[in-house]
């Protein structure tokens, strides 16, 4: 089975271009459970031979072990993807996985910034330096196109096209899109390169990658996130300080401010709809939270 396992993965990779992390999460799931059936098999596990039997008993530990039921759903669509894979390539007689049954979870509404409190984060850049030069476009990008921290990560100095006024940006699945840009993101754009190209000539420094360090280095995500945290911790009121908020926040003000939901699961790049449509609740939990305290007998 590990060598099934390893192919599938690889189908994962080549075909459906799955992230890295992806692919180390399917990994980590299909081991676990596959050293949990050989450790209760007498005998050598024989792939034709699995059952819904079979795996019922590590489905129950899962739950014992109290995991939470992202992690079991997840893990719960590991197992249908590959055991599907399996039964496709006639490797089992039957899709053990149409068997399983995730657990049903509450949607959570992803948290955002409010409006007044991301106008107070843009304004408080002064623009005077490298250090805030840089950040300030960050943020522009992040709230201005809603893209993913990996997607920022890849910028070049080429990505951008001002003609156009649009940049290219290589998302999940490796699959590209091309997202307008404001004049912000110009304007912030152009006033950033200057101290860019200084900070690179002080270094002796060559790169393509838009966002470097001090040293004139590709700056790490890990930077990114913590340049973002600190200025959410000290700007805005939200649990969560991570730039993936900031791309909450780029859709649910596109959704409160009329935005058509299709145009706006183009810009953030969701394959399904449904992806798109919590935004639709957000705003909608917003108008009631407003009809309550506004209307007389909103309650």
């Amino acid at each position: 089975m590990k060598d099934l396992i390893e192919e599938f993965l690889k189908y994962l990779k080549n075909e459906k271009n799955y992230s890295d992390n992806t692919i180390k999460s399917y990994r980590t799931d299909l081991v676990d459970l596959l050293n949990f059936i050989e450790k209760k098999s007498a005998e050598e596990f024989n792939i034709k031979e699995l059952t819904k039997e079979k795996i019922r008993p590590y489905l129950r530990n899962l739950i014992i072990k109290k995991l939470s039921k992202k992690t079991y759903n997840r893990r719960i669509a590991s197992f249908k993807s590959f055991f599907n894979y399996l039964f496709r390539n006639n490797i089992i007689d039957k899709d053990v996985g149409s068997t399983i049954s995730s657990i049903r979870t509450e949607q959570r509404l992803p948290e955002f910034v409010s409006s007044i409190q991301m106008k107070t984060i843009m304004e408080s850049f002064d623009e005077g330096d490298f250090f805030s030069a840089r950040e300030s476009l960050m943020f522009e990008f992040f709230y201005g196109t809603g893209i993913r921290l990996s997607e920022l990560y890849d910028i070049t100095v080429y990505t951008i096209n001002y003609t156009k006024g649009t940049i290219s940006v290589i998302g999940k699945g490796s699959k590209q899109r091309i997202l307008p840009i404001s004049d912000y993101i110009k304007d912030k754009n152009k006033k950033y390169l200057q101290f860019r190209k200084v900070v690179l000539s002080e270094n002796s420094k060559e790169t393509d990658y838009l966002f470097i360090s001090q040293n004139g280095d590709h700056l790490s995500k890990r930077q990114i996130q913590r340049i973002v945290r600190d200025k959410l911790k000290r700007l805005a009121t939200v649990n969560k300080t991570s730039p993936h908020i900031l791309r909450h926040t780029f859709a649910t003000h596109l959704m409160d401010q009329g935005a058509d939901i299709m145009a706006v699961k183009e810009l953030l790049g969701h394959e399904s709809l449904s992806t798109t449509q919590v935004y639709t609740h957000v705003s909608l939990e917003r108008l009631k939270a407003i009809y309550k305290k506004a209307h007389p007998k909103g309650e």
